[in-house]
């Protein structure tokens, strides 16, 4: 299952990265593991290469949207600035309801409400993502991903995936 327990360190959230580093390696040193591989990704900002991506989280076998808590909701977190109408806000209230989607589908629908192309010339893209150890993304015991805010603090618990 998607829902499967994963080790977490709520305890970094919020906190800066170098404070995080040290917790996690007190509770990897309790737990035993010390070869730890630490992906770290800065929270998504409109300053990013890929500021352009909707991501589309699917179940483990990648057939279905099932979006982050399970409700197949979609979200784009940001103003689109069209090149024909000017800011907005895309989908309602930045969502979209894939639930019993196919991935692909829901792709499809988010692009076609998204007809023009960005003040920058770039289109609505999607990034289909399938939770660790599902379809194509097998689970590791081996790496911690840790996600930023700008400001170098834990956004949310990282995780052992």
């Amino acid at each position: 299952s998607m829902f499967e327990t994963m080790p977490t360190f709520p305890e970094c959230v919020d906190r800066l990265f170098e404070h995080c580093v040290g917790l996690i390696n007190r509770d990897l040193k309790r737990l035993g593991l010390s070869t730890i591989e630490m992906v770290v990704h800065e929270k998504r900002n409109m300053n990013q290469g890929s500021y352009n991506k909707v991501v589309i989280v699917t179940n483990a076998e990648a057939s279905d949207v099932v979006g982050p808590a399970g409700d197949g909701l979609v979200t784009y977190p940001y103003q689109w600035d069209d090149n024909l109408d000017g800011l907005k806000t895309l989908g309602v209230d930045g969502k979209w309801n894939c639930l019993n989607t196919s991935p692909e589908d829901c792709c499809a629908m988010i692009k076609l409400s998204v007809p023009h192309p960005d003040t920058k010339g770039n289109n609505i893209e999607c990034h289909i993502f399938v939770p660790f150890g599902g379809l194509g993304n097998r689970r590791r015991n081996d790496r911690i991903f840790v996600n930023l805010s700008s400001d170098g603090r834990v956004h949310e618990a990282p995780i052992i995936t």
